[in-house]
Parts: structure tokens; sequence; C-alpha cells
């Protein structure tokens, strides 16, 4: 980077398998907007050095010896570390994924969609917004079968303005801040307002729990 440049995203990579955790760390390196700080391969270590490094990102490995990646997050987040947490895992599993959320992971990616999309899933977390792997969407947007919607999704189209409805819709359909700004030719920050917004109105508590709620509310508008 050259003196001038916008600063580069620090990154953390933890996986027990090196030749994996190698392959991770060469797709990032071809980008200059990326400094790798350290790579390690078990949760203890990785715990560690992201309480002494405090990297912008952290890569890490759902299963691994001491402290799986899930086990870290929750222990950051209680902590209040700020580093945001990208999960790299073998299940494509709705209820693991739903605790990854609640534990405040910013990335859900696919081992095996790794390499496509590691490079736009620490973008995506850094700006603090949420990444998913394409290859768990169509398990997480399809309707939810049996029991009746809660009656939070039962209000929500009394509940929020057009907009609101809009944007609730393309959050469910996994848009990002950007997409939805483009699609309704907005500002990124009038995006974010409303999804504050809307979290406020459904109870929520906070923008972080929008996704969750609008990916198994899907259908309620």
């Amino acid at each position: 980077m050259k003196p001038g440049d916008p600063k580069r995203i620090t990154i953390l990579i933890a996986d027990d398998h090196p030749l994996f955790r190698s392959g991770v760390r060469g797709e990032l390196e071809q980008d200059s907007r990326f400094l790798i700080l350290a790579e390690v391969g078990d949760g203890e270590e990785a715990y560690r050095q992201i309480q002494a490094l405090h990297p912008d990102v952290a890569i890490l490995d759902f299963q691994m010896p001491t402290l799986n990646g899930l086990e870290i997050t929750r222990k950051l987040d209680a902590s209040g570390i700020t580093t945001r947490i990208i999960l790299l895992t073998m299940h494509c599993d709705k209820k693991i994924f739903y605790a990854a959320l609640d534990a405040g992971v910013y990335g859900y990616v696919l081992k095996d969609d790794a390499v496509a999309d590691i490079v736009q899933a620490v973008t995506v977390a850094a700006a603090g917004e949420h990444f998913i792997s394409k290859g768990l969407t169509q398990l997480l947007i399809e309707k939810a079968k049996g029991g009746a919607p809660s009656r939070s999704a039962n209000n929500i189209a009394e509940t929020l303005t057009p907009i609101e409805r809009k944007i609730f819709s393309l959050v469910a359909d996994l848009n990002s801040n950007d997409e939805i700004a483009g699609k309704l030719f907005i500002s990124k920050r009038t995006v974010e307002n409303h999804k504050s917004s809307i979290a406020d109105k459904l109870g929520l508590g906070s923008s972080r729990n929008l996704l969750r709620f609008a990916l198994q509310n899907k259908d309620a508008l």
C-alpha cells in the first residue's frame, strides 16, 4: 500500500489443517487491501492472539482443538472485543448457522466454497455486514414448514412503512446494504438507518438480529 492509501484490513486465520489454512492465506494475500497478522492451528491460541493483536477480522474454523470457532466468538463478544468473526465450517446446517448469528458471527463460509468466497466474506464482514455462502442460501430462505407465524411476523406489514417492508424483503433475500441501496436508489447510510428503525419497531434489540428474523419470517409480508 502507498502512503495515503486506506488502512489495510488486518486478519487472523485459525484452522487446524495447515494446507487448508495456507490456501486461505494465499487467496487473501493476492489482495493488497488485506494484511495477515497471524495464523494459528488451535482455538486457545487463536483466542490469545485475537486478544493481543485485535485484528479487524478473524477467520475461525468451526471445529478446532481446545476451543471451537463458536466458543471463541462467544468469549470475544462477552469480553467486548470488536474483531469481526468469519466462521469456516463443513456444516450446511440451519441450527448451527442461527447459533453462529446469535453469537455475533459476521460471516458463515462453507469450506467447500472458501476459496471462492473468502475475499468477499472478509470485505463484507470488515464493513460490518453479514456474508453467507451461497451454498446455504436455499436452505435458509426456504419457507418454514409447519407452525403458525409468530405474533411479530403477523404484524410486520402493519408495523413497517412501505420502504421498510421493501428493505425487510431484500434483507431476507440476503442482499447487502450496498445492493439494497442500489435497488432502491437510496444511500447506504439511509439503508442502515432504516434497518435500525425496523429492528426497533419489531423489538429485535438491534439491527444485528434483523437478518435472522427476516430469514425466519421471509413470507410474512
